[in-house]
């Protein structure tokens, strides 16, 4: 699913769920749980969940990430969807509880109105067996946007990886991790504006390296590394490193190219092996003996005959045409060798080694789903990772290094930086016809002065979105606001809609393009509103 679904939100979540998941035959907390089975080259086969939640069966249809993000007078919505990528250990069992304290990659929780809340992003670092963190964010970035969302929230808690991430981040290009999609700073503690939030950031990227060797000399029992470090970076990048931002900026390019060298030398698990790196042809030939009935001499030859087979391949085809399909290799193999079960096992047992100074990797083809061999050269496919031995770099190790034992120092003067603060993203509603030919419209009701007087003495919740044809009636249109408003709040279950239109109503016969343009917001008004339900406010009332 690659195109943004036509719809608002409310809608969205429902044709994807149709569409795209199935149900699962257990609940979670009576809790219906749908799951999409999503692809990842490097990993496979692995779950996302949506469980729905209604706020009529839910023990806490109230909702604290709204409050702390300043949503708490929205009205609290019918339901809510979690969506949760778990922990791979986790990927073929049951989901067993939602609760936030999870480790999961994933979990981000919106309301059928559209706004919603990043609550957890794992796979912090780059060592993780599964998504970095940038992978989890463009893949939940890219759901919201299909889905529709039109704000959420993400909340910087004070939690150790989650700081580290964004304060590193931030120190090497001046700005949060989180604003690299789109989000912006929302707020924090008191007293904390946006300005200062970036000016501080900014100070912290501009401390001098220099100045930095010299205020810690007798404040650091590691300053003699911190120098050391400091002076094989600047020898290594060819250019001259000034600041704290010039050195952070040029370990995480380089490291995001020696991660990239890895992947790209040897793309299977390391769960499945237990390894990182290429495995040693002896050492590959040792573990396909222990679970056959075949000698070792009859595996090595088979492998002969397959890295002769790729390496002519190559030599047909060149570097950027060296896949092989398993089928074609399985052929190959078969003119010289007639034990056809000896080829397959082979074939199977086949993920990552090397022979000879090459490295022979097996792949899923991540557009046919079908198995595919080829053969690199070592040194070309782990170029970047060479560099960084001869030099003795150990990257992630030294960027943790760097937060732990200088970035720290000077933070603590900024405690702020490690308090909680929210960053909000916002799609915006479109001002024009859409290329499905529909109104982005947003409908927000106008309650009577005797209820803003007595029962909604709060700030006015944000409109509801609808989206209709831009050639139907006001009456149609105030027919469709009607039923976007009882679908999605509570306290509107029973909300009739008696005119479109604040102080001045607006004639059911005229056309709604024209009268109105697209992306703009239309005042409703009517009566219905369920003063009786304690389900009013996402904060409980508490404000």
């Amino acid at each position: 699913m690659k195109k943004t679904l036509a719809g608002a939100f409310r809608d969205n979540v429902r044709v994807f769920l149709q569409n795209f998941a199935e149900i699962e035959e257990y609940t979670v907390g009576e809790m219906t749980v749908w799951s999409t089975l999503l692809f990842s080259q490097d990993e496979g086969v692995f779950p996302l969940y949506t469980v729905e939640e209604t706020a009529e069966s839910s023990p806490d249809p109230f909702c604290n990430h709204c409050e702390a993000a300043g949503w708490g007078h929205h009205f609290v919505c019918q339901r809510k969807y979690h969506f949760i990528i778990p922990e791979k250990e986790n990927w073929n069992l049951p989901l067993d509880e939602i609760d936030e304290t999870h480790c999961h990659y994933l979990y981000g929780l919106i309301h059928c109105n559209g706004y919603g809340h990043l609550i957890r992003v794992n796979g912090l670092k780059n060592n993780s067996n599964f998504f970095s963190a940038d992978d989890t964010m463009e893949f939940w970035d890219r759901l919201c946007t299909v889905l529709k969302s039109r704000y959420i929230s993400a909340r910087h808690v004070s939690r150790k990886e989650a700081i580290e991430l964004s304060l590193i981040h931030g120190a090497a290009y001046g700005k949060s991790w989180f604003e690299k999609w789109g989000y912006k700073f929302s707020g924090g503690s008191p007293g904390i504006t946006e300005q200062k939030y970036g000016e501080t950031i900014q100070s912290l990227g501009s401390l001098n390296l220099d100045s930095i060797v010299a205020d810690l000399k007798n404040r650091s029992r590691n300053m003699k590394r911190i120098k050391e470090m400091i002076d094989v970076y600047r020898k290594f990048s060819g250019k001259p490193l000034f600041t704290i931002t010039d050195l952070l900026r040029l370990m995480l390019v380089f490291e995001s190219r020696v991660q990239k060298d890895v992947s790209n030398a040897c793309k299977y698990g390391g769960s499945e092996t237990g390894e990182s790196s290429p495995m040693g042809f002896e050492k590959f030939v040792d573990s396909m003996t222990k679970d056959c009935r075949w000698p070792s001499r009859r595996l090595e030859n088979v492998l002969y005959v397959i890295v002769g087979l790729l390496k002519e391949h190559r030599a047909k085809n060149g570097e950027s045409g060296n896949a092989i399909s398993r089928q074609e290799l399985r052929d190959g193999a078969r003119k010289s060798i007639g034990d056809t079960g000896l080829i397959d096992y082979v074939l199977k047992s086949i993920k990552c080694f090397t022979i000879d100074n090459l490295i022979i990797r097996r792949a899923i083809n991540p557009y046919s789903k079908l198995a595919e061999f080829n053969i690199r050269d070592q040194e070309a496919s782990n170029g970047a990772t060479s560099v960084r031995l001869r030099l003795g770099l150990s990257l992630s190790r030294d960027i943790r290094f760097l937060y732990e034992n200088v970035l720290s120092e000077y933070i603590e003067s900024h405690f702020f930086l490690t308090n909680n603060y929210h960053f909000v993203k916002e799609w915006t509603i479109k001002r024009e016809i859409t290329k499905n030919n529909k109104m982005e419209l947003t409908c927000k009701v106008l309650p009577s002065f005797d209820e803003m007087e007595t029962e909604l003495t709060r700030r006015l919740p944000p409109g509801e979105m609808v989206v209709v044809d831009p050639w139907i009636t006001i009456g149609e249109l105030r027919v469709a606001a009607q039923w976007a408003l009882r679908d999605t709040y509570c306290v509107m279950d029973e909300f009739e809609v008696t005119q479109i239109g604040g102080l001045r109503r607006i004639e059911d016969e005229k056309v709604v393009y024209g009268t109105v343009g697209p992306g703009s917001e239309v005042w409703v008004r009517g009566r219905g509103f369920d003063f009786s339900t304690v389900i009013r406010y996402e904060d409980e009332g508490r404000k």
